[in-house]
């Protein structure tokens, strides 16, 4: 199970990277700064960051769903 280990390890440093960008709208850590600057675009800003990285989360649920089997009982 190697595998879903990895995608595991993976996601959660997706679903960290959102966390810490959400909380950077109020705290102010420069993460937020650094990756967007004063430029945004339709295609790049906050949310279609977010969107971008719940969408790579989602694909690797996905993943892991065809990668795991079931125990032999």
């Amino acid at each position: 199970m190697a595998g879903y280990r990895i995608l595991s390890f993976f996601q959660s440093i997706f679903i960290l990277f959102t966390a810490v960008s959400i909380l950077d709208l109020s705290v102010e850590f420069g993460m937020n700064e650094a990756f967007f600057g004063a430029s945004t675009s339709d295609w790049w800003s906050v949310f279609a960051f977010w969107a971008y990285l719940f969408a790579v989360v989602a694909i690797l649920q996905l993943v892991k769903c065809f990668i795991v089997t079931e125990g032999k009982s």
